[in-house]
């Protein structure tokens, strides 16, 4: 009689949970009333905040094309970028379409430790990796980071320090400068 009970009550409760569930059964997505996402998550604040919006920008960062041409590429990011952020998604290089479409990096080895802009100029703190390229792939690592810094603002130019010491590019002329402005490499964007 015990077991027959015992029985009967599990029964039961496994009928009773087979009706509890939390998945959906369709097999396509479904909307979901506005009024029931908890949190405030569609809120146009950040949640448990009255004020913190989150604001999307974009910004130029510049890619290799098949000729080893400088372009504007858009990124979105989050507002107000700094010259640090901008240059993380240009380190990032081209997404799979990007590449598709023949679209190269020379940046994508680097680490930018640190970036700002003064008085014009863009001072960039990148790792060793830079030293590790060929001149000619120097130059074009210089060429995407100048531009870049050029679109938020750095006109007179780009200093790269590796591992806080100045960074001397040799020019295609021969000529070396510390101070990389963007005359010295106009050859490189794409007119």
């Amino acid at each position: 009689m015990m077991r027959l009970r015992r029985l009967a009550v599990m029964g039961l409760s496994a009928l009773c949970l087979s009706g509890c569930t939390l998945v959906s059964t369709s097999s396509s997505p479904s909307l979901i009333n506005p009024n029931n996402v908890p949190l405030g998550l569609l809120n146009p604040t950040i949640p448990f905040t009255d004020y913190a919006q989150v604001r999307w920008v974009t910004r130029d960062i510049f890619l290799l094309d098949h000729d080893n041409q400088v372009v504007p590429v858009p990124r979105s990011m989050t507002a107000p970028p700094t010259l640090a952020a901008v240059f993380y998604y240009e380190t990032q290089g081209p997404t799979p379409i990007e590449i598709a479409n023949g679209l190269t990096s020379q940046v994508g080895t680097l680490v930018v430790t640190q970036a700002n802009i003064e008085d014009g100029v863009a001072l960039v703190y990148v790792n060793k990796a830079l030293n590790q390229l060929s001149p000619a792939q120097q130059r074009l690592a210089a060429g995407q980071l100048l531009y870049t810094a050029d679109a938020m603002g750095a006109t007179r130019g780009i200093e790269i320090f590796i591992d806080q010491t100045p960074f001397t590019l040799a020019l295609r002329n021969g000529e070396k400068v510390q101070l990389v402005t963007p005359s010295d490499l106009a050859y490189l964007k794409k007119a």
